[in-house]
């Protein structure tokens, strides 16, 4: 199908039936197992140094999110990543990425500060535009810097997703999540298609099983990709909020599928005040 007929197909699907937003980030059990991640993607193991896999200690169980450095320390990623934590009171420290070291081996560095947009608000079953929060570690933990992107996005923008999402739960030596897909660094492309109210909106097919798009193309959102970077040449425009699926039917009649992921727009006035409160100096800003 080509990309314009496949346009069509999702719109229609996703103004047709929404079934439901997808949690990004959540704590699961050990057992639990999902194929969300960045759909359709690629696996990126050895690129975008910058965005780190974020993981998270709290009562009950753990969680990952991803993030991106946008200077030496200082990672911008999801409020919803960090505010239980917060609100619990609990120390930064429940907060560390694994880093690669140059002989081989890995280190666990752990946050020493975090804290979100004050105006972010949770709201059951919706979404928040303000929901972005920075994450500091100790200095020169960075493995790569992205700059933040100067401009505004717009829609038809062509840009790429970063991810961590994972499709099976289990840890290594390290405490790194690993395993059947486990937290693979995926990217993957699409076209914005909505900017408004601090929000970016595009579809994308919900897997790698529509064998008519090719892999890495039109691609998606999922858990554990929350507070992953959207990046429009190579800089930081937008952080992962959530998504979900959306059915309907295309111009034919036929069932179509679609998954539908919503971003945080980092030039709306709130989040840009946030970032230029809680960030130290961040090339591009």
């Amino acid at each position: 199908m080509s990309r314009t007929k496949k346009l069509v197909a999702v719109k229609a699907a996703a103004s047709s039936l929404f079934l439901g937003l997808i949690g990004c980030g959540k704590i699961e059990s050990p057992s639990d197992k999902s194929d969300i991640k960045v759909t359709n993607g690629l696996s990126a193991a050895n690129e975008y140094p910058s965005v780190v896999m974020l993981q998270f200690q709290v009562e009950g169980g753990s969680a990952i999110c991803t993030g991106t450095f946008v200077n030496d320390a200082q990672v911008v990623t999801a409020a919803h990543c960090v505010h239980e934590l917060l609100s619990s009171g609990a120390e930064a420290s429940a907060v560390s990425i694994v880093k690669s070291n140059k002989d081989g081996s890995k280190t666990r560095v752990a946050a020493t500060h975090m804290e979100h947009n004050p105006d972010y608000a949770v709201v059951e079953g919706s979404l928040d535009n303000h929901d972005v929060a920075v994450v500091t570690f100790p200095r020169n933990t960075a493995p790569g810097v992205t700059p933040l992107y100067a401009g505004q996005p717009t829609k038809g923008q062509t840009f790429t997703i970063v991810g961590f999402g994972l499709n099976n739960y289990a840890y290594g030596s390290h405490g790194e999540q690993t395993g059947n897909g486990s937290g693979v660094k995926r990217k993957g492309q699409n076209q914005i298609e909505e900017v408004a109210e601090g929000m970016i909106r595009f579809y994308g097919v919900p897997s790698a099983s529509d064998r008519s798009v090719p892999l890495g193309q039109e691609s998606a959102s999922g858990s554990g990709d929350s507070g992953g970077p959207l990046l429009i040449n190579g800089a930081l425009a937008a952080t992962t909020a959530g998504g979900g699926l959306a059915q309907g039917k295309d111009a034919s009649g036929r069932l179509v599928t679609v998954k539908v992921s919503n971003y945080i727009d980092l030039h709306e006035p709130s989040n840009q005040e946030f970032l230029r409160s809680a960030l130290r100096s961040t090339p591009g800003w």
